[in-house]
């Protein structure tokens, strides 16, 4: 008999169920949030386990791999599925939720989510970091730009290395406004020096990255789009189909069929949005701002004069995915045109 383990996650906590093939709960427990507490109560149930499954989160990832590197068969089950599934309980506690899980295990109506390595995950605390600070950098400018517009201070068209100069000539006449936005711009600036060091960090691993180097000879992909494609995709050997990572950064649109009523809605927007984000700006600048003529650009024009041009860049970016995913997996370059180059 085989049994089947779901796992509900908190900070502190793990609420565990052990349930056999017949759906009838073997074992309950709680153990602390850590792999090795988990793993010894697992093992001290003393049964064959055939799924062991937590749903997908922030701590779900540490636990992920400490299971697994202890060889138990461990998955992360799409959030939405769990929730679905979950959703159906009258009331909602942490035992309870276990118990859901280890049943969806047992029936294998889930979706398993890939865990991304270890150097994925660092490479994207520093993608991450760098969108952090460049947004409260963002938000910082417009305080003070809201804030002199109060006293007839219009700020105008500046670029960021001229922001600073130009608010300290607007308020060099008022010595209050000079002590009450000091902080700011002082914080500003400190996150702009910041930035900067993040910028090089990231160049720099593009630059020692073969991959990287090879993507971003698609024009419009920069090395924030590269790397940001290669830590979402993790492993490329896990998509069978090239066509299959559109789907999974969310770029195809929603179906919906029922009855009569058949429509496409907006893309899905599942999957990761740092990626998906990324490849749209690529998308976006291959479009107006390239200028030598390429297969792919071609394609997207013709969309957007029977679409528009939002509409073509969706559908550009998810091609480059495409694109990205096969250039990654066959180690070639881009290719121009759409008729392969002959030698003279």
């Amino acid at each position: 008999m085989s049994y089947h383990v779901g796992l509900d996650v908190s900070l502190d906590s793990v609420s565990i169920c052990v349930v056999d093939q017949e759906g009838s709960v073997f074992r309950e427990g709680k153990t602390g949030c850590d792999p090795g507490e988990v793993l010894r109560f697992l093992e001290s149930c003393n049964v064959p386990l055939k799924r062991v499954g937590l749903e997908a989160g922030n701590l779900s990832i540490w636990l992920y791999h400490g299971l697994l590197a202890a060889g138990l068969p461990v998955m992360c089950i799409e959030t939405r599925h769990a929730a679905a599934a979950l959703k159906a309980q009258n009331i909602k506690t942490d035992r309870n939720d276990a118990r859901g899980l280890a049943q969806i295990m047992r029936t294998g109506w889930f979706r398993a989510v890939h865990v991304k390595s270890h150097a994925s995950q660092k490479l994207r605390v520093l993608l991450q970091s760098r969108r952090c600070l460049l947004d409260k950098r963002l938000d910082i400018e417009r305080q003070i730009r809201g804030t002199l517009k109060t006293f007839g201070m219009k700020t105008g068209v500046v670029t960021s290395a001229t922001y600073e100069s130009r608010i300290r000539e607007l308020i060099m006449n008022d010595t209050e406004l000079q002590t009450f936005l000091e902080a700011l711009l002082l914080t500003r600036r400190y996150m702009s020096e910041q930035c900067l060091k993040m910028d090089k960090m990231i160049i720099a691993i593009g630059k020692n990255s073969e991959v990287c180097r090879r993507l971003m000879t698609i024009p419009g992909v920069g090395v924030l789009t590269a790397l940001s494609f290669m830590t979402a995709v993790d492993i490329p050997e896990r998509f069978r189909k090239s066509r299959n990572v559109g789907v999974a950064l969310g770029l195809t649109p929603r179906k919906y069929a029922s009855g009569e009523v058949d429509y496409d809605g907006h893309i899905t927007k599942c999957g990761d949005f740092m990626a998906r984000n990324h490849l749209f700006e690529a998308a976006k600048s291959l479009m107006c701002r390239v200028q030598k003529w390429n297969a792919l650009k071609a394609w997207g024009m013709r969309i957007a004069k029977r679409s528009s041009m939002k509409n073509a860049c969706v559908a550009v970016a998810r091609k480059l995915a495409v694109i990205m995913h096969r250039m990654w997996i066959d180690g070639t370059e881009f290719q121009w045109t759409a008729e392969p180059a002959v030698a003279a």
